[in-house]
């Protein structure tokens, strides 16, 4: 194996170079697993710390990816095209393999907003506030959604929320859309959204 686990930060794992690693070379794949609702809500005590969500869909990390620490100045990038972590430069035997979870932040939330754009269901919690024009409303339309623009994102700590401020055109005008997200049943949804 190229890869072991060891102590870390994540759920107290990390995961470290059984060997030495080139600049370029992949260190560690993986494939995520789909995972639906009622599945999600079916994993142990625990589990729920490796699902990630990717265009409104969820995905479980396996062992040993799902270990992989975050570090500013990491050691590897994702790759998530191919799904794999790829080393940024030379890793000795005995490093800790780590990534930038703020990329991955970046990309489920890049993710969210393409999926919300085309119509996918279940991004909106059932009970979401949604305002628009001063007063409350069931949703924002689909021309609305589908203009978003510019968006740009305020994570929360724990990175399981996170604003975003974008720009949209409603009402035959430019005008500022605010979205407040909290990851809930292992999914990103909406729980607040205002149209000014």
């Amino acid at each position: 194996m190229d890869v072991l686990i060891g102590v870390g930060s994540l759920a107290g794992r990390g995961v470290y170079a059984a060997r030495d690693f080139e600049a370029g070379e992949v260190v560690l794949g993986y494939r995520l697993r789909p995972l639906d609702e009622a599945e999600y809500r079916a994993l142990p005590a625990g589990e729920e710390l490796f699902v990630h969500s990717y265009g409104g869909r969820r995905f479980l990390y396996p062992s040993p990816a799902r270990f992989v620490n975050h570090a500013d100045e990491p050691s590897c990038y994702q790759d998530f095209d191919r799904g794999c972590d790829v080393a940024l430069r030379p890793i000795s035997r005995g490093e800790p393999i780590t990534i930038d979870a703020g990329e991955e932040t970046a990309r489920e939330l890049s993710s969210f907003l393409d999926a919300y754009r085309d119509g996918v269901g279940g991004l909106v919690a059932a009970d979401a506030v949604c305002w628009a024009d001063g007063r409350r409303v069931a949703e924002l339309g689909d021309d609305t959604r589908r203009s978003i623009a510019g968006p740009q994102w305020l994570i929360g700590t724990g990175r399981w929320e996170a604003l975003c401020s974008a720009g949209v055109t409603a009402g035959g005008g430019p005008r500022r859309l605010s979205m407040l997200l909290k990851v809930i049943t292992g999914n990103w949804q909406i729980v607040y959204q205002h149209l000014g």
